[in-house]
């Protein structure tokens, strides 16, 4: 799956644009340029959902959940947040879209599977208490965002590369 490139600029730096834009995803001549606010995280995984296998990065900190793709315009795969565990219970997972550069698609996951889905979650502008909040009530075990129409899965679909990153890492 190619990467969406939000906030491209143009570079007219010949070979050295080449170079940035196979690594942004962008168009040739065209440079991703991330907004200094944007996080980036470290952990990554693979998974699979429906046709489609996802580079994903992991939000597990609830710092890294509030977050997420806030101001984020490059390289914008796919993000898993895992909500905080009870024990051994799945955790409430309640998204919004402040501060996001484009629509994106939720998907809440629970043993393995869909549970519940959210079509095109519009951005919503800062400050961010007008911003309306969805999945109140899912109990999940991870909420997977991707860019609006990336990918097209449905409630009960599987899920294939989750097992080993729903517990704390060491």
């Amino acid at each position: 799956m190619g990467r969406v490139c939000v906030g491209c600029a143009f570079s007219r730096a010949g070979a050295l644009a080449a170079l940035a834009a196979a690594i942004s995803g962008c168009p040739e001549g065209q440079v991703c340029e991330e907004d200094l606010r944007a996080q980036v995280l470290d952990e990554r995984a693979t998974i699979e959902l429906a046709d489609a296998t996802l580079e994903v990065e992991v939000a597990r900190s609830q710092v890294e959940r509030e977050r997420g793709w806030k101001h984020r315009r490059c390289d914008l795969e796919g993000l898993l947040l895992i909500p905080e565990m009870t024990g051994d219970a799945a955790g409430d997972a309640t998204i919004w879209g402040c501060g996001l550069t484009l629509a994106v698609d939720l998907y809440w996951l629970r043993d393995g599977e869909v549970v519940a889905l959210v079509d095109d979650l519009e951005p919503c502008a800062e400050p961010c208490a007008a911003c309306p909040i969805v999945g109140e009530g899912i109990v999940a075990d991870a909420v997977l965002e991707v860019p609006r129409g990336a990918i097209a899965a449905g409630v009960g679909d599987p899920v294939v590369g989750l097992e080993g990153l729903l517990v704390a890492p060491p």
